[in-house]
């Protein structure tokens, strides 16, 4: 039998921060191994830090808590949890399935397809027009459980991380003053800087990522109600021969931690072209800071870890089509 045909034991029940939040919280860190992890782990801590104030106010903030949750309970332990995230973008309401987690010794009982499948009514209920979810890549048996409900992987990309626990690199190479010189952005770079960055950064996807591409053009600084927003936002580019090879956008002041945007086009010396930015951020700009770059899974990896990044996770991002 497989987990989808499968009944399983015990009961779905409504996530109560007050009463749930310790054991929800012990079952996503030990499930997604988050405790190296400090963006994950801020987000543990305010889940902790809400369910706290409850406990101690004695009120329940009900319709505040943004993201509806469930557990699921068997002989009064809870063995699983799942969320339903919802976003808005333009006039898409878009619900993201997260945090499906089973206690080890309750997988391959259907407890993951039932809770899944109360996400999909709930989603339905609330009029999603698009439902998605991020799986592990090499989580081979979730991502199998996922297409039976009806999800397709849609793209797999890799979460690379900078910290101080990799020695920053000082490059004994630079960028060929014949070919390849830094530049700052020109103004007639933004067609294409902006093409580059929608092919990277797919937009069916960016309405889960912090930032907001058009306030990465040139004349973005016009509007008074950016400025705090571009102010922390510095851009780089690289040039071959006066041709634009690749732009690399560095987002700072985030709560915890700093952002790569890379934009280029893929072509037979991207990693030249990545080295040549990334060695000039490394050496003159970055100051040490947890720093994330997310970019498609199978480009320029080699290079990446070369510079001093860590793979932190593969994920495929799924999107329900049945």
């Amino acid at each position: 039998m497989t987990p989808d045909s499968l009944t399983p034991p015990g009961r779905l029940k409504a996530y109560d921060p007050a009463q749930d939040a310790d054991a929800v919280i012990k079952l996503i860190e030990e499930s997604f191994q988050l405790k190296n992890d400090p963006e994950s782990m801020s987000i543990i801590n305010q889940m902790r830090q809400s369910a706290q104030r409850e406990t101690q106010l004695g009120w329940n903030v009900g319709g505040m808590y943004r993201q509806p949750g469930y557990v699921w309970v068997v002989n009064n332990q809870i063995v699983g949890n799942i969320n339903i995230i919802s976003f808005l973008d333009k006039l898409r309401h878009i619900a993201l399935i997260a945090n499906v987690a089973v206690k080890p010794e309750f997988q391959h009982q259907g407890i993951a397809s039932a809770m899944t499948k109360h996400a999909l009514r709930y989603a339905q209920q609330k009029r999603a027009s698009e439902v998605w979810l991020q799986v592990g890549s090499d989580n081979m048996a979730a991502r199998n459980m996922y297409m039976g409900l009806g999800f397709e992987v849609i793209r797999r990309v890799n979460n690379w991380v900078l910290d101080q626990a990799h020695p920053r690199l000082q490059s004994q190479s630079s960028c060929d003053p014949a070919h390849l010189k830094l530049t700052g952005r020109q103004l007639g770079d933004w067609t294409i800087h902006k093409a580059w960055l929608e092919a990277t950064y797919p937009s069916d996807t960016r309405w889960y990522a912090s930032v907001n591409f058009s306030q990465f053009q040139p004349l973005a600084w016009l509007n008074p109600f950016t400025w705090d927003w571009i102010g922390n936002l510095t851009h780089f580019a690289l040039r071959r021969e006066h041709t634009l090879a690749g732009v690399l956008s560095w987002q700072r002041g985030m709560q915890n931690a700093d952002y790569l945007w890379l934009a280029m086009p893929e072509r037979p010396d991207e990693d030249d072209i990545l080295t040549c930015l990334m060695t000039n951020f490394l050496n003159n700009e970055w100051e040490g800071r947890t720093t994330r770059l997310e970019y498609p899974n199978g480009r320029m990896e080699n290079t990446l870890q070369r510079l001093g990044f860590r793979l932190n996770r593969s994920l495929d991002w799924m999107k329900f089509k049945r």
